[in-house]
């Protein structure tokens, strides 16, 4: 029995420290610190132990086609908030915040580009925008995406990774689905 207690070790209180964001991520399956740009390079899997992380939209984009042939269409394409929906935070400040966390228009990146030689128009979701949720703008550019690949006779890829309809916007989130499908029985119906 010791006549002084020698007091215990307490954790530095208040802050926090945290990993400077784009340099080093945690990997989500063994815990390990990787460099961002080793996991960029290998397509977002740890190459510790295999585990596949989100990959944006765009660096999918630039995975998939070949070097400095995607031309984006529809960029200037915004969500509104047309239902005025009111929660726990509105629509149009949800949307500015993934807007700005992003640096996405909306949570689909659409466009055309050269893939192997061979010309494809291309939507890619992401799912870090209000996860992927489908809303007006999705579904204009989705469907869009799909008719320029009608018009030019080309092949068409659709990257999907979307958390379904998007509530804020009410039965026009419920629309989009028709409207995407629609553009798909178009373009198969051309042969």
């Amino acid at each position: 029995m010791a006549i002084f207690k020698k007091p215990a070790i307490k954790a530095a209180a208040g802050r926090k420290r945290e990993m400077p964001r784009g340099i080093f991520q945690k990997c989500p399956g063994c815990g390990q610190v990787v460099p961002d740009i080793e996991l960029a390079q290998n397509q977002r899997v740890c190459p510790r132990c295999d585990y596949h992380q989100a990959q944006p939209a765009m660096e999918r984009i630039h995975t998939l086609l070949d070097p400095e042939t995607f031309v984006e269409m529809d960029a200037e394409l915004r969500s509104v908030d047309v239902l005025r929906f009111q929660g726990i935070a509105t629509y149009k400040d949800r949307l500015k915040k993934y807007q700005e966390s992003t640096g996405l228009g909306d949570a689909v990146i659409s466009g055309h580009g050269i893939l192997d030689g061979y010309k494809v128009a291309i939507a890619v979701m992401d799912f870090g925008f209000l996860a992927a949720t489908m809303g007006s703008v999705v579904g204009e550019k989705i469907t869009r995406t799909i008719e320029y690949g009608t018009t030019q006779r080309c092949a068409m890829i659709i990257v999907a990774a979307s958390g379904g309809a998007r509530m804020y916007e009410g039965m026009l989130s419920l629309m989009q689905m028709a409207k995407t499908s629609g553009a798909l029985a178009r373009h198969g119906e051309e042969k």
